[in-house]
């Protein structure tokens, strides 16, 4: 049994709960290569999640992988991944591209408690955000980030999947699939994820917005609540830094919370040190960029990170 078949095999062995399914990076390549291919990604979902019966919370497409937020059995993600990939696999295909490669697998974290959830949701939202820093999550139509303290789902114009017919819809799904009659199609030809995101109990809201005690709250918790998205892409095995005004805002919160200061220069030479080691090393900071916002030299960046690593080593 290979490595992929005993985590496929235990993963069937998970009953239902909360997941954050994982998809793997394709790197250089892309699930996605035009807007097309995109719309196919939304309505793979749409049909992955009716015929597997599972609760979608959040999920956001990026370029070459994609977060799901998951309400389902081991089980029922698994089934959902396979569907996910076979329709994906066969339109790359058909558009010329080649076949996703044989051990293209993802990453199942039963996510244990409600702060889990909601990291996982912040952290699933922030990567498409990433993924077009041009395009405020409101605004992302390529996931459910719009659903999220937004208006924005008054305005999308579309015809429902009774509306639109069963010919129509087997046009726009490749898919003999039927799905429920009240789902709503939009003018881009997708399914809209208002259609089937999991709802609170008494129907009010979506169950994702539910997690946020408000719209300040769900903005911090994307743009300014650095170490759990740091915290959980190390626990997802992936790799994250901040960026641009980020690495300002990230500096100036740790100057506030850690030091009880606004500026830089208000911290003695140590400290500095301290905050550069940091920087460096938690938070993947290039020393350059540490040694100009910091007001020290890179070789001095450079030698308190060889000093503190080699420490650790020998500690170990």
């Amino acid at each position: 049994m290979t490595k992929l078949e005993k985590l496929r095999k235990e993963y069937k062995s998970w009953g239902r709960w909360y997941y954050h399914l994982v998809l793997d990076s394709l790197g250089d390549r892309n699930l996605f290569n035009d807007r097309d291919e995109y719309v196919n990604g939304m309505n793979v979902v749409a049909i992955g999640q009716f015929i597997n019966r599972i609760g979608v919370i959040q999920f956001d497409w990026m370029r070459n992988h994609g977060h799901f937020v998951l309400l389902a059995t081991g089980l029922e993600c698994c089934r959902f991944f396979d569907y996910i990939r076979y329709r994906l696999n066969a339109r790359l295909v058909k558009d010329g591209f080649p076949p996703l490669p044989d051990k293209w697998f993802f990453k199942l974290i039963r996510l244990e408690s409600m702060s889990e959830l909601v990291n996982a949701v912040s952290y699933s939202a922030r990567n498409s955000y990433d993924a077009r820093k041009d395009i405020l999550p409101g605004g992302y139509l390529w996931s459910s980030n719009y659903l999220m303290f937004s208006e924005m789902n008054e305005l999308v114009e579309y015809r429902t999947v009774g509306e639109t017919g069963t010919c129509g819809m087997i046009r726009l799904l490749g898919s003999k699939i039927r799905l429920p009659e009240s789902y709503k199609v939009c003018k881009l030809g997708f399914v809209l994820p208002e259609s089937y995101i999991l709802r609170t109990d008494d129907g009010t809201m979506t169950k994702a917005r539910s997690l946020y005690s408000d719209s300040k709250d769900y903005t911090y918790r994307i743009f300014r609540d650095y170490e759990t998205y740091r915290r959980t892409a190390s626990g997802l095995g992936e790799t994250w830094s901040p960026s641009g005004g980020d690495v300002d805002s990230l500096i100036g919160n740790i100057l506030n919370v850690n030091y009880g200061v606004k500026d830089v220069m208000a911290l003695d030479a140590g400290k500095r040190c301290d905050l550069a080691v940091t920087l460096c090393l938690d938070y993947g900071l290039k020393v350059e960029d540490v040694a100009t916002r910091l007001r020290l030299s890179s070789p001095m960046v450079s030698k308190l990170i060889y000093s503190y690593s080699k420490k650790h080593r020998k500690a170990q």
